[in-house]
């Protein structure tokens, strides 16, 4: 625009009442730096755009918000007179300065449609299909009407037909792909979520009488308000309903477009100010005449800064600005869900308590069928028994579910690790380049329990043995005489209980009182399958833990870490060894925050779990003092005594025959003579098993360096019996057994052998 006269010749048709003038200027960002005279433009808009007369000035920029429009105006010097007129004039209510021009609608987008089928020969295959193309075309955001028709023509000129796949595989549907369903067939077609489907049915006939009563002209009310709130877990299928939700809105004429914008928390907040406001309009613009989505919206409460409030307020003032452009669903654990409505009055009056929708968690029976749903559209195959086994899994999985369970995302892990043992048993891990034939042969092999990665086995029942045959294992054990008598009695106490149909029984938690080396370990495995058997826990496995497992080094995760071990012992026992030490520290050492945290959790998941804290009678007192009510919870002490040495001796021989050696009797004396000496210099720490186990390491090296020189056809037995000579002598007694095999080594005279403590 070089002519000088040309401005004032629009001036004086602009300024003028006698014949109605419009003036439309497109691409407004390419017009500006190409005007001759720009300061003369700048102020003719400014009179144009001002509303003085009846004519108009549309000025069309591609940018959404107006702070993008008087920001290029802006740099551009000559038009800084406009860009500050804009800016002032955007806030006078009379005279509305900007407007959106936006997406094409579904009748625009159909006359494009045939447009292009008339002149370019735009094939459209499925006829009945077309409307639902043509409402997920309507549902994308920032595709203008001249993208559709390069997309569309694009199509024509290839000679392919107009399908969602195709606009997808251009880069214009991002959403759902058209079907030929319609929502409420694509509603009823998800997993579960029978609460969730009822109240949307209910929800659309609500809409539909409150349009009808409009349109007839009886209600004159404030139309109520559309916006949701979702409460469940992860996985539950919040966010696959909202889209839905915007497609049901749409189709209810509530909403134009019906689009899904799915926003988080770090999408809406920026780390200064002024910015986290551009952010929250940006989103809410792309959301305007659809769903805005926010998962996690109770995270705005607890940013620092006030960053997380300015978001509120500015989403606040858009709902209410644009009540009948925009439905805000927000998502989200109930609790904290709740919380944060309440926390803002503004927040409350927009989301009314009608408007809340609870998933809940899908059941096992739901959960296996998603998971094999998953493997069906990835093409695999199965065998009965992996359904089976999926279902055992899916039971175990929800059973011992926490807050932090996925559901659905929980079985699509599931279905992509199963996938990936298969693949592995099916192809040799020497085939680097598959033939034909290979992979045909791969493909046909299904899935089968062999594939279940071994993370998940624990959900899977095992064969439950008889009560008997554990006591069996049990009084099978070397010594503990004692331990035996007690669990037995308990056992029989409450086999009494079910006997005589008693309600609510639970297995007890349960104190092992006693020196390192002395069986508890071993026990509280038994203890595990003992409880197993009679029916009081569904799985009786054992997660060791000790203070290294359960205490981090700041403020906050030891409970987290506590609650992780917990999780792992549910339907099970959880064991703390050495549990005194996490009373070591005083009232500020972290292991208090572990004790407060498993005190709870015992009586929470009383039935489900079983405690069992280890370690020496003394300390352990204070251990149960830590916490008030802590002692009431442990109803059972079992005493483990430290072994006499015939069981000592006993324990060697059965060692020793486990990694297939023979302790002959010289041996047997000697390492008798050699308990009996540890036991009097370490009265308080005597290491028991293990240091029977440091013991037979020493042996099986003393047998090592006695027998190296012999010939390789040496008899067996003389390579595997442990002799008198291999046993470290005692210091100071005459005629010392295993005179021959000197002093002890130093990891034997350290604490009586409890080099591994």
């Amino acid at each position: 625009m070089r002519d000088p006269f040309l401005v004032r010749m629009l001036d004086q048709f602009m300024t003028q009442d006698e014949i109605r003038t419009a003036i439309v200027v497109t691409r407004m960002e390419q017009f500006l730096p190409h005007v001759e005279d720009r300061r003369a433009l700048s102020e003719a808009f400014g009179r144009w755009t001002a509303g003085r007369t009846e004519n108009r000035c549309l000025l069309l920029f591609p940018q959404r918000r107006r702070e993008g429009i008087v920001e290029i105006l802006r740099e551009e010097r000559a038009y800084r007179t406009l860009a500050e007129y804009l800016d002032v004039a955007a806030s006078r209510r009379s005279a509305p300065v900007f407007g959106r021009v936006g997406e094409p609608p579904v009748a625009e987008l159909e006359r494009l449609v045939h447009l292009v089928r008339v002149r370019h020969g735009l094939r459209i295959d499925d006829w009945a299909g077309l409307p639902n193309t043509l409402a997920a075309m309507a549902a994308e955001s920032e595709i203008g009407a001249a993208r559709w028709l390069d997309g569309l023509t694009a199509l024509a000129r290839s000679d392919l037909p107009l399908t969602g796949e195709r606009l997808r595989r251009a880069g214009l549907l991002s959403g759902v792909l058209p079907d030929g369903r319609d929502v409420w067939e694509r509603l009823d077609e998800l997993v579960g979520l029978d609460p969730v489907k009822s109240y949307l049915r209910a929800l659309a006939r609500r809409a539909a009488l409150d349009a009808a009563r409009r349109d007839s002209g009886t209600d004159r009310a404030e139309p109520r308000a559309l916006h949701l709130v979702f409460t469940g877990r992860p996985g539950t299928g919040k966010t696959t309903v909202a889209r839905l939700v915007g497609e049901i809105y749409r189709d209810l004429g509530l909403l134009r477009r019906g689009q899904l914008v799915s926003a988080e928390v770090s999408d809406l907040v920026a780390g200064y100010v002024g910015q986290t406001a551009q952010n929250t309009n940006r989103i809410v613009d792309e959301a305007l005449d659809g769903v805005l989505f926010i998962d996690e919206a109770y995270r705005l409460t607890e940013q620092v800064g006030g960053f997380g409030q300015e978001a509120i307020d500015t989403l606040l003032t858009r709902m209410e600005n644009d009540r009948q452009r925009l439905v805000v669903i927000v998502a989200g654990y109930p609790g904290k869900i709740t919380e944060f409505l309440d926390a803002n009055p503004g927040l409350r009056s927009r989301f009314p308590a009608s408007g809340v929708i609870d998933f809940p968690d899908y059941s096992p029976a739901e959960l296996a069928e998603i998971a094999l749903g998953e493997l069906e559209r990835g093409g695999s195959a199965w065998t009965p028994e992996l359904a089976d086994v999926v279902g055992q899994v899916t039971e175990g999985l929800f059973r011992t579910r926490d807050d932090s369970f996925g559901n659905a995302r929980a079985m699509r892990d599931l279905a992509s690790e199963l996938r990936d043992s298969w693949s592995q048993r099916v192809l040799p891990d020497h085939v680097v380049r598959p033939t034909p034939a290979q992979l045909a042969a791969a493909l046909a092999t299904p899935l089968t329990p062999a594939d279940l990665p071994a993370r998940y086995q624990v959900h899977v029942a095992r064969e439950v043995p008889p009560i008997e045959e554990v006591l069996a294992e049990l009084d099978g054990l070397v010594g503990m005489a004692e331990v035996k008598d007690v669990l037995r009695a308990l056992v029989n106490r409450l086999r009494h209980r079910q006997r005589l149909g008693a309600t609510g029984i639970v297995a007890p938690h349960m104190l092992f009182l006693g020196p390192p080396g002395t069986g508890k370990t071993t026990v509280a495995g038994l203890v595990g399958r003992m409880l197993r058997s009679m029916g009081l826990l569904t799985r009786g496995h054992v997660v060791e833990a000790t203070r290294e497992r359960l205490v981090a080094g700041y403020l906050g995760q030891t409970a987290l870490r506590t609650e992780e071990r917990i999780a792992e012992a549910v339907d099970g026992v959880l064991f703390i060894d050495e549990a005194y030490s996490l009373a070591r520290g005083g009232e500020n050492d972290f292991g208090q925050e572990a004790i407060d945290t498993l005190t709870p959790a015992m009586e929470r998941l009383r039935g489900r779990l079983v405690v069992v804290a280890a370690g020496y009678p003394a300390p352990m007192a204070n251990f149960l003092a830590r916490n008030e009510g802590l002692a009431s919870r442990f109803t059972e002490r079992v005493r483990f005594p430290d072994y006499a040495l015939p069981e000592l001796a006993e324990i060697l021989d059965r060692m020793a025959a486990g990694q297939g050696y023979t302790v002959s009797p010289g041996a047997r004396a000697a390492a008798g003579a050699w308990f009996a000496r540890q036991k009097a210099d370490h009265p308080l720490d005597f290491g028991n098993g293990r240091t029977v186990r440091n013991l037979l390491g020493v042996l099986e090296a003393a047998l090592a360096d006695r027998t190296l020189a012999l010939p390789d056809d040496t008899d067996r037995a003389i390579l595997t019996t442990f002799l008198a000579e291999d046993v470290p002598a005692v210091p100071g007694a005459p005629g010392a057994a295993g005179s021959g095999g000197g002093t002890a080594p130093k990891e034997l005279r350290r604490a009586g052998g409890r080099a591994d403590d």
